[in-house]
């Protein structure tokens, strides 16, 4: 059984997620957003390896705590290459003009929407995304009918298109081709707020 745990972090909220099984003791992280403290210490609470860091996008409130999640536990980096850039300059990932500027140049593996992986003994396919941010990317557990969505898609809204490199059209064609089209049932969970599902969203969000 998956289990997924959200813990919104830092000073803008964003949501990281703790993913896991019953079974093995290993987890994934997805968006490093802040806290790195908190976040490592539910890992040793609940036992668990951080095996993998899924990074939906590089926007700074959800790259902050990635230099020590990633010192602490040596897990790999997934991320678009187009978001790449984004960790190492303060302008680009927005931190610059929030007046706390944030980088995080780690390693990172390449993911692209051709490439399914395979973590936790599950089959993960990944959907490009962008408009909200270059290189968003969304997460998909197919088996286990998950979701995450980053700043994509949230419960009633979409993400913001007015940032460097956003587009409302990407944003919206890509929901609606690869998120939309997934079963009602599918869970989804965002880069800010609470979950939602995927019928949910279609039949209620109102730029959709």
């Amino acid at each position: 059984m998956l289990i997924v745990r959200q813990y919104a972090v830092g000073p803008f909220q964003s949501n990281a997620y703790l993913v896991w099984d019953t079974a093995p003791g290993e987890a994934l992280l997805v968006d490093a957003g802040a806290e790195a403290p908190r976040l490592l210490r539910e890992l040793e609470e609940h036992d668990l390896e951080l095996t993998a860091i899924l990074q939906t996008h590089a926007h700074a409130d959800h790259i902050a705590a990635l230099p020590e999640i990633v010192a602490a536990t040596g897990a790999p980096v997934y991320l678009h290459p187009d978001a790449r850039p984004m960790l190492m300059n303060a302008e680009e990932n927005l931190s610059a003009f929030a007046g706390i500027p944030i980088t995080a140049p780690v390693e990172t593996l390449a993911v692209t929407e051709a490439d399914e992986l395979n973590l936790l003994g599950r089959k993960i396919q990944i959907y490009h995304t962008p408009g909200h941010a270059p290189g968003s990317v969304c997460y998909h557990f197919v088996d286990d009918g998950v979701v995450f969505t980053g700043d994509a898609l949230f419960a009633g809204s979409i993400g913001r298109t007015d940032f460097p490199g956003g587009s409302y059209d990407l944003l919206i064609d890509g929901i609606k081709k690869k998120l939309l089209v997934l079963p009602d049932e599918t869970d989804v969970y965002s880069g800010h707020m609470g979950p939602t599902t995927i019928g949910h969203e279609r039949e209620t969000n109102p730029f959709l």
